[in-house]
Formats: structure tokens, sequence, C-alpha cells
């Protein structure tokens, strides 16, 4: 239990005895007759005299009593009401209760936790709130909300800025001293389960007295629509049997923690027109979420949670949710390791090893453990250039194939047509959001393969994998993982390729897309290309088909796959499309034409020096951050036109500085491509990436420390020769991470091998 001294004590007393019993500001202690008073406070209509004691002794309960009690009496003698208590940190001792029994008629001792529900009843709405729903924490097998808190494993979670980690219980003590934070994460990691364990801690601290501040658990999804902050916490309070009055008295007067989960959920990422609108939608759609904020007392703590790739930059984050730099840390949640994967399945009854291919996010294993499906899963083949989209290919049909076995009326094929069409339907919205009534789903099926649905079909759609029960409605259904989204829509685009001239309907669908597909998505493409053996050619003929036809989000699907198969011909113009992450300093974009317009851009990685791809351009864009140079008088006026930015980072500002360090220099060239491939989960790098900005010497043993890398884990190859592609491995993140923050004391074989190299 925290040891609170007697005048940190009697603040908390007065803060609520102030929002209780006064009707003005500045009440408080007083001296009367000559003694001093902890609180005298005066309503309009009523004197209420308070003392406050952390001491469980019998004298001084029966002193404080005594005098509050001749207080109270002198001001009922001059004819006002009047009202004393005695306020003990502790629960009252029998002896302590005995002692003031005879001035009952004047003064009750009472405990803070008694004082404090008088203002807000903070355990009853914690009791009901433990037993509501957390974010997106669901078990979308047995349909339930009811996920069991041991399935929790702590993820690595790192400080933006500087990939500091932080633990848990690290963060939790923080909020004792009023913490502020962002705390952001790819879709299915498990950051409402992060969110819930924190609130359990939190009410633990609270239950123990180790903190007068109670944790407030906001679902933002549960406020659509709403403007006002007090009405938000209204409806919250009614939703979780609360008084809603109190509880925003609670929060007015700095006695609630604020989690707030979902800043994602309250707008769609999908958009017509142009992409200044839709910055100006989110700033006016998050105003209930900044003014909240803004609201809140300073001495709470304020945590609020998201997906990390709805904003498109930190400032403009920062900007919609009224959470400043230098004020809100901002944190990110990693995908699990090997490890944590490995306790997260253990906990489950599966033991076997997991193939690097394979997402590691909870949401995605819990997921494939309860439908039976992990030991098929991890067999599934990865062979060729691209295996990691070459097994997500194997994956999908082997899932359909055992699903068309158990009903007579569906094959593998309309399976595969099905997700695939449900799938890209959902990159024309908020993807992972995007949820699909009994009816869409009938009607997509039926699109997919021109029969009617028959109620056994419709029971296999309802209950196929890769599909959730959606949050907002039992009968409708959601996609559940990312990556299995995008390899199912990719299916679609490949049909398309390989008759680029049809009048199917599905190709409208292609056309309307406004997410463009994950790196899973274009190496899924990249492997059935190669295995079929499809002419780069006929790939290059569609893109110029539908670039002509202004169809530009589909033509970004087909470019992406053509940068690593071949090599574009021509000069090509991209409009009005979002793109994710666009690295044009690998070599492989040297001889390619291309202008990007009124495009939305998150990060655009530049080389450091040099000059840029002599024939890519940039007009109108709105570009989230510029990775490689410092400001936009580093930006050549002939590439940039009119663009938009909202910040430049400094993280080969960062890799100078390791590379001019006294580290050996096998360690520097190993910290510079461990930054390069693990500062952004789920982005590949070509090898001429890695190579870019090491100066002769570093280059000399870059491919030693490139060996190393393979040898030893972290860095997983795809790719045809001369387009070799280098990913990081989520078993080998945590360690990477470790190496990049501490890499003269960090024990590892891979930096003991890397300090010989010369």
């Amino acid at each position: 239990m925290r040891h609170y001294t007697g005048e940190e004590f009697e603040d908390e007393v007065k803060r609520i005895c102030r929002s209780l019993y006064s009707n003005s500001i500045g009440q408080g202690s007083e001296k009367v007759d000559g003694q001093e008073r902890d609180g005298v406070f005066w309503n309009g209509s009523f004197f209420t005299i308070v003392e406050a004691t952390t001491e469980k002794k019998k004298d001084k309960a029966l002193y404080d009593a005594k005098k509050t009690h001749e207080l109270v009496t002198k001001k009922r003698s001059e004819g006002n009401m009047a009202q004393g208590f005695l306020v003990t940190l502790h629960e009252p001792t029998a002896d302590q209760k005995a002692a003031v029994k005879k001035y009952e008629k004047t003064t009750r001792i009472i405990s803070f936790d008694e004082l404090r529900s008088l203002l807000f009843d903070a355990a009853e709405y914690l009791r009901t709130r433990s037993g509501k729903p957390f974010g997106s924490v669901y078990d979308h097998a047995s349909h339930s909300f009811e996920v069991p808190r041991s399935d929790f494993v702590e993820p690595t979670i790192v400080l933006a800025a500087t990939s500091e980690v932080r633990s848990l219980n690290e963060i939790t003590l923080r909020t004792q001293d009023s913490a502020k934070m962002i705390i952001t994460a790819e879709y299915g990691i498990g950051k409402s389960m992060l969110l819930r364990e924190m609130y359990f801690s939190l009410l633990k601290d609270f239950s123990q007295n180790k903190t007068f501040r109670f944790p407030v658990a906001i679902n933002l999804r549960e406020h659509l629509g709403q403007s006002d902050p007090v009405e938000l916490l209204e409806r919250h309070a009614r939703n979780n049997a609360a008084d809603p009055r109190r509880l925003v008295a609670a929060w007015s007067a700095g006695y609630v923690d604020l989690i707030i989960d979902g800043f994602d959920e309250l707008s769609t990422r999908g958009w017509t027109g142009d992409h200044r609108k839709l910055r100006e939608f989110k700033r006016s759609t998050h105003a209930v979420v900044k003014n909240l904020i803004r609201q809140t007392p300073q001495k709470s703590s304020v945590i609020i949670a998201g997906r990390a790739a709805y904003f498109d930059s930190d400032s403009e984050m920062r900007e919609a949710l009224g959470t400043p730099e230098g004020v809100f840390e901002h944190l990110i949640v990693q995908p699990f390791d090997t490890d944590q994967a490995a306790e997260f399945l253990n906990r489950k009854g599966y033991s076997d090893p997991l193939p690097q291919w394979l997402p590691t996010r909870p949401l995605f294993l819990s997921y494939l453990i309860n439908k039976d499906l992990i030991k098929e899963a991890v067999t599934v083949s990865s062979l060729g250039s691209f295996p990691e989209g070459a097994a997500w290919s194997s994956l999908l049909t082997m899932i359909a194939g055992r699903e068309s076995e158990q009903s007579e009326g569906v094959d593998k094929a309309s399976i595969l047509k099905f997700w695939g069409l449900l799938a890209t339907k959902a990159r024309q919205g908020n993807a992972l959001q995007k949820s699909f009534s009994p009816t869409e789903m009938d009607e997509a099926f039926y699109a997919a393969t021109g029969n009617t649905v028959s109620e056994d079909e419709r029971r296999l759609l309802l209950r196929l994998p890769g599909l959730g029960i959606s949050p907002d409605s039992v009968s409708s259904r959601t996609f559940i993982d990312i990556d299995f989204l995008n390899a199912a829509s990719a299916s679609l685009v490949l049909s398309h390729i390989r008759h680029p001239y049809g009048e199917e309907t599905y190709r409208d669908d292609l056309r309307n897309v406004t997410q463009q597909l994950n790196q899973v998505g274009t190496h899924v493409i990249c492997a059935a290309i190669e295995e079929e053996d499809i002419s780069t050619g006929l790939l290059s003929a569609c893109i110029s088909k539908e670039l002509t036809d202004g169809n530009h989000e589909l033509a970004f699907d087909l470019f992406l796959p053509m940068i690593f198969l071949g090599q574009p011909e021509g000069y090509m113009t991209f409009e009005g499309i979002d793109i994710q992450e666009l690295d044009i300093c690998q070599e492989i974009w040297d001889p390619i034409k291309v202008d990007f317009s009124n495009c939305l851009i998150s990060s655009l990685v530049l080389p450091p020096d040099g000059k840029l791809p002599e024939h890519i351009h940039f007009s109108e864009c709105l570009i989230g951050n510029i990775e490689g140079r410092a400001s936009e008088r580093d930006l050549p006026t002939e590439t940039f036109m009119n663009c938009e930015i909202g910040k430049f980072s400094s993280s080969y500002v960062v890799n100078s500085e390791i590379l001019g360090s006294e580290l050996p220099m096998g360690v520097k060239v190993l910290v510079v491509t461990l930054r390069k491939v693990y500062a952004q989960a789920g982005i590949s790098r070509l090898e001429s990436a890695l190579l870019r900005g090491l100066d002769h010497r570093a280059r000399m043993i870059a491919p030693d420390v490139i060996a190393s890398l393979k040898k030893h884990g972290f860095l997983m190859e795809s790719g045809r020769q001369g387009k070799t592609i280098f990913a990081g491995t989520r078993s080998m993140r945590k360690d990477a991470i470790a190496i990049i923050q501490s890499p003269a004391t960090h024990k590892s074989p891979i930096l003991d091998e890397c300090r010989k190299l010369t």
C-alpha cells in the first residue's frame, strides 16, 4: 500500500469536499477560534466541517471529533445548518468509532472510500465495467466477448521515438504520475487485450489505495456521432449502470484515469474526392476525443489507443487527437516474437514450431487453434522465389478444400472466389472494419459463383474460416486478419491478370478499391505469376489498360508486382491513390518513369544523399512522413510540386551517427541494416536498399553482415535474382530491437561475429 503524507491526504479530502459541499472557489482550510481546521465548506445553505487523518490512533480521533463537534455546534447556534466529518485514510478502527460515538449528533467518522463514493461510487462502476467488453477483445471461434485473461501474453512495447522497450508494469506505474500516452498497433496484435490488462492493474492499485484515481475504460466504437465529451461520459456511465452526473463530477475533480480504445473506429478510412477533405473529416470526427482530452484535469492519466495505419502521419494523429509531442508519449505494440507466440500457443495446447511466414498475431493464432487449422497451416508449401506469397496461396487453397468437403453444394473454387470478392469489397473502405450482412454475403456469393445460396450453403458461409462475427451484429461477418484478407483479394486480381478483357462483374469491384494490397497480397501475385509462367508483358498490358480507363487503384495493385518481376515500360501516372509506404531509394526505381498526382502517401523513403530517380515526380500529394531528408529545402522542386508534407524523419541522420561512432565496423553495419529492416513491421527491402548510405569500407563487409543475418534468422529472403527482397522475421524482432538499442552491451552470437568483421 502506498504511503501518503498527512498533507497529501488532506489535499485529496478537500478536493472531494469542494466538489460536494462548496459553492465558490478557494474554500478549504481555515483558522477558526484560534484552531486550524482542515476544511470548512459552505454551499449557500449548509456548512460542512471536515477533519482528515492518516492515523489509526484513538486519541487523535477523539481530539479531531471534539474539535469538529464544537465548531458544528457553534454554527448551529448561529442559526445555520451544519454537519461534521472525520475522514480516515483507512477503514475506521473499532476504537476510533467508539471515541467518536459520543459526538454522533454532529460528527460522523467515515473512511476515504466512503467520502469518495459520495462523489461517485467507483467500486460499483468498476464491478459492472469489469464484466463488459473491452474494445476488440473477442473470440471469433466461440463467438464470445469472454476471452479469459489467462490468454494474455505481454507483447513487446517500444517508445516510437527511440525504440526503448517499456514493460506493462512500467507503463501502469507511470499512470500514478499522471502519464499521457498514445498506444498504436496493427490489427489483431492484442492492443485491446493489453488495455484490458492495464485497466485491471489500475483497478488493483485503486482497490489497494495505491492511488486515489480509478480507471474508466471507454470503447469509442460505442460513441459514434457524439460531439460533446460530457455527453460521451454520461452515455458511458449509463452503459455501465453508473450515475452519469456523478461520473462527470469525479472526472472533473481529477479522480479518473482514462483508457480510451479505438480512435480508428470513429470514422471510415475510405473517401471520395480530395485527400485534404479526408484530413479535415478526420479532424472534425475526432473533435469529441480532442475535447475530452483537453478538458481532463492534468492530474489524471490519459491513455488513448488505435490502429497504427489509421492516420497518415504522427503529426496528423497528434493534431486530430490533441495529443502534442512532449506531453503524450507514443508507444508501439510490436507483433509477437517466437517466444511470445510459443507461450501463447502453449497455453492453448499447441507446442510445435511455427513457419516464418505465418503471422504471429494473437487473434489469428487463436482463430487457427480454435478452428483446428493450425496443424495443417504450418505444413503448407512455401516454395519458389516468393515463399510468403506461395504459402498464403496454399493455405487458402487448403482451407477452401477442407471446407468444400463438408458441403456438397460448394466446391473449392467457389469458396476461393467468394473470399476474393468479399475481401475486395472490404478493400473499398476500411478493410478490417467492413461488416457484411447476411444479405450482402448472399449477393457476393451469387456474384462470385452465379448460384443462389441455399440454406446449407448459407450456414457454410457464416462459419467460413477467416471470417468472424462482426462487433456490431451477431448475424454479420468481418475479416479477422489483414494478411488473410489481402491474400484472398490477390486471388481475384490474379483472375483479372489471366483474363484481363472479360466482362465479369467482379472487375468493377476491383476497380473500386481504395486500399492498396499489402506485402502479402503483392507476394501472392508474384508467386502465382512465377509458378504459372505468366508473361510480364501481359501484366504490363493490364496496367496500361487500367490506367487508360482511369482505374488507378487497380493499376497500382498490378504495378507493385511488376516492380519485382519486370520493368514497366513507358510513362505512367497514378492519381488519387492511397499508398502506405513508397521506398524509392532502392536502385530498382532508377529507370522507372512515373508521376504521382493528388495521392495520399503515408511514408515516403528517399535516398539520404545524391539525386532522386530522374523520372519520378510528385504533384499535389499529401505525404505524412518523408524519411531521408531534413526539410523541404532538401527536396528538388522539379520532383515535388505543390505537395503538403507532415514531417521529415531523422533515421538517416541516426544511421550516419552510428557509422561515425566508435563501434567496430561490422557492428555499425549490423545496426544500420537492422534499423532499415525492423524500423517498420511488415515492410520488405530490396538488397540494394540495405547497401544505400554505406561508405566504401562498410559496403565491403555488408555482404558478410547480410549472410550472418540470414544464418541467425534475422532476414527472410525472397524475390528473383537481381531483385532479392529481405524482410525481418517475427521470431527475431525482440533481439533486433535489443541490438539496435544497446549494440555495445547486448549479448548475442551475431554481435560476436560482426565484431570480427573489418
